[in-house]
């Protein structure tokens, strides 16, 4: 028992056609896993940074910066000084977001973009940071923000915000993010 080519043609023109027709589904899910996982893991990152806050008394920050072809974030104490000081920025324990996504940088336009405070003096790369205190509240108004995420293909934004100075954090997506 053996098959034409014809049958074998029509089969793999079949495929092609459900492929073609499946890619762009697939795509679209998985750009919104990606954009799923990187909010969830900034929402538990800033939520984290606020309890140990509270827990150690002293202030703690998350931060999060595009960092070659990767987005980051950090959780840890806020240091006693400013500093750009690349040496201490690159030793933090840098974790990565999905490669499929990127944090909106601060530019005008008309997409929603990120607007935590970035650090001062600017280190190199930007690291953007919500700061917390002893008592779990934002640091003052310019901590008050949000972090945005957008993936590397599409225009799709999600974001978290931190948008009262006791700390309320929330999430949100497209024009949500404005």
């Amino acid at each position: 028992m053996g098959f034409t080519l014809l049958e074998i043609l029509v089969v793999l023109v079949m495929v092609g056609i459900l492929s073609a027709i499946a890619a762009p589904s697939w795509l679209s899910f998985s750009i919104n896993q990606s954009l799923n996982s990187a909010q969830s893991r900034a929402f538990s990152t800033l939520r984290l940074a606020q309890s140990n806050a509270k827990r150690d008394q002293v202030d703690w920050q998350a931060s999060f910066r595009n960092f070659g072809d990767r987005a980051q974030y950090a959780m840890h104490k806020t240091p006693t000084s400013y500093t750009s000081d690349s040496a201490y920025w690159n030793s933090l324990p840098w974790e990565n977001f999905d490669g499929a996504v990127v944090i909106v940088e601060n530019a005008p336009g008309g997409y929603p973009n990120t607007t935590f405070s970035r650090q001062s003096p600017r280190p190199t790369p930007d690291v953007y940071r919500a700061r917390f205190t002893y008592k779990g509240n934002a640091d003052g108004i310019g901590e008050q923000g949000k972090i945005t995420f957008a993936p590397r293909i599409g225009d799709r934004r999600k974001c978290v915000i931190v948008s009262t100075i006791l700390g309320s954090i929330r999430l949100a997506e497209g024009s949500g993010c404005n």
